[in-house]
């Protein structure tokens, strides 16, 4: 007989509840237990890294995102492993990134030249308000002395987001009104379930915003 039930109780008495946020509904009534990140010296992993426990019949998947409901606290499920007895699945270990960002995910499509060679870049909204995590790029999760010499003045960053949102190269993630990145890499083979993106500031062109898709105007040389 599995010992899953006996485990899911347990967290269901020690743990924190959370919430898996989905555009289809949110599920509840699920529990956790988490402990910091072995690498607690380090303080971006103590910060947003956290290692745990969902139980046997947990309905999270990779690239879900879950609120703690104490703390409101959002993270992304990074990895979910099972852990098995007796050829059973008793609970899954999983890590989770605390997501810092909510921005909008924006595609460019350009349309045809006018009598002036103007091009104008019409911008839809693939994604609206999506949890994420943005940082630096973590190197093995600290610097070298090389690396700090060769990042200087280079603003490059990282996103940390599902795969299921089909973002791609070239998309335009919008923080605020005025801070846009450029994906310039998609790193999709890191993580299952999970995608890496290479970020770098937006420069191309201010935009005028619509309800769903916004306008930017250039002149082609």
């Amino acid at each position: 007989m599995s010992i899953g039930p006996d485990i899911k109780s347990t967290l269901e008495e020690v743990g924190s509840s959370y919430t898996i946020l989905r555009d289809s509904g949110n599920i509840t009534g699920e529990y956790t237990w988490t402990k910091a990140n072995a690498q607690v010296t380090k303080p971006f992993i103590r910060e947003f890294f956290l290692e745990g426990w969902f139980s046997y019949d947990t309905e999270a998947v990779v690239g879900d995102i879950v609120e703690m409901n104490i703390s409101g606290k959002k993270f992304l499920v990074m990895n979910k492993t099972p852990d098995l007895l007796e050829n059973q699945i008793y609970r899954y270990s999983v890590v989770l990134y605390m997501c810092n960002i909510v921005a909008d995910v924006l595609r460019p499509t350009d349309q045809e030249p006018d009598d002036r060679w103007r091009v104008t870049t019409l911008w839809s909204t693939i994604a609206s308000q999506i949890n994420c995590l943005i940082t630096t790029p973590l190197y093995g999760h600290e610097l070298t002395r090389e690396d700090e010499i060769g990042l200087l003045g280079i603003s490059v960053y990282e996103m940390y987001a599902a795969t299921s949102l089909g973002i791609i190269a070239l998309d335009r993630i919008r923080i605020s009104s005025n801070q846009y990145y450029k994906v310039e890499t998609v790193k999709p083979w890191r993580y299952e379930g999970v995608d890496v993106f290479e970020l770098r500031e937006d420069t191309r062109g201010t935009e005028t915003t619509t309800s769903t898709t916004t306008t930017t105007t250039t002149t082609t040389v």
